[in-house]
């Protein structure tokens, strides 16, 4: 029973470990796309929610479609289209997170987008964004993350077990010698 509560309680000190999506390949982005267009950028507004072990960039896009290469039904001519894209900065994933290469204003670019639950559009992750004409993308500044609770939430609950450890054992030898 001893080594059961060590085990479980050294495994939840240790942090999750994640992986960013891999890339997907062309045929992949063509069949999971619902609609795949090319267009400019014509205004972003970028919201940034911090995180202790992150910053997580939100980016709605307004862009202008100047083409439609799959999807022209369901868009049922619509020319502006509202797009949702993230971005995660100093994470402990391996890879990017989010999606790559997120166009700046005046950028062309080609998305392969779906429709998340909200309904809003959003190109797939992580590469459904394809930027034209070397157009730039968005640079993110660095801010800083927030401060946690949880290291000394850790701290103060492994304090804790080690005292009652300390005492279990030292009431556990009185009753021996007793």
């Amino acid at each position: 029973m001893k080594k059961l509560l060590l085990t479980g309680f050294i495994a939840g000190l240790c942090p999750p470990a994640f992986s960013a999506l891999p890339p997907l390949s062309p045929g992949e982005l063509e069949n999971a796309a619902e609609v795949t267009i090319t267009g400019e950028v014509l205004a972003s507004r970028v919201l940034v929610h911090r995180k202790p072990s992150a910053s997580i960039y939100l980016v709605r896009l307004s862009v202008l479609v100047k083409s439609v290469e799959k999807g022209e039904a369901i868009l049922k001519g619509e020319r502006t289209l509202d797009v949702r894209c993230w971005k995660m900065r100093k994470s402990n994933l391996v890879g990017p997170g989010g999606h790559s290469d997120i166009p700046a204003d005046g950028s062309s670019f080609r998305m392969w987008l779906r429709k998340n639950s909200d309904k809003q559009w959003e190109p797939l992750e992580p590469n459904g964004i394809e930027l034209l004409n070397d157009s730039p993308p968005i640079t993110f500044a660095a801010v800083e993350n927030r401060e946690s609770g949880r290291g000394f939430l850790i701290g103060g609950i492994a304090g804790l077990l080690g005292l009652a450890v300390f005492f279990w054992f030292q009431t556990a030898r009185k009753a021996r010698s007793t």
